[in-house]
């Protein structure tokens, strides 16, 4: 009885000590996500062949892995062409540009809401897009921002 008695004790401090010994959580780094140029109103209106350069600042607190920009359509390959996304690694800042260039009429589409986020409303004829940036760290911590925004092509 003793022995098994010392030895659930002896359980029981390793078990307490192993909690208070732990390393403490490290805080979420700060990051900080800019659209630089985003669209007055929220509608850009393009030309057919006419490009916008969009440019996303990152930083942060801590050194990033990954940072990158890409982008989201609901009418994929309609009104308008996105020249790849960008990226950048091993840093704490990073500048990065996305092209959109328009390639043909947005007239025929329909309005649509509550994409990419509820509450989020494009009105019909333009063609609803998204910028999608964000940062990943080691441990897997990611941090993201999304910029919705449409663009009309006559």
């Amino acid at each position: 009885m003793k022995k098994s008695l010392l030895a659930l004790s002896a359980l029981l401090v390793v078990v307490l000590l192993a909690g208070t010994l732990a390393a403490p959580a490290k805080a979420a780094p700060v990051v900080a996500i800019t659209l630089l140029n985003p669209v007055p109103g929220g509608l850009l209106e393009l030309a057919v062949g006419e490009s916008y350069t969009f440019d996303i600042l990152i930083t942060s607190d801590e050194p990033f892995v990954l940072a990158a920009a890409m982008t989201n359509a609901y009418y994929p390959g309609r009104g308008v062409f996105w020249h790849g996304g960008d990226h950048a690694t091993q840093s704490t800042s990073a500048m990065l540009h996305l092209t959109v260039t328009g390639k043909g009429p947005t007239a025929g589409l329909l309005a649509v809401c509550d994409w990419p986020a509820p509450g989020t409303c494009h009105p019909a004829g333009s063609a609803p897009l998204a910028i999608m940036a964000g940062a990943r760290f080691k441990g897997g911590v990611t941090v993201a921002g999304t910029f919705a925004f449409a663009v009309r092509v006559p």
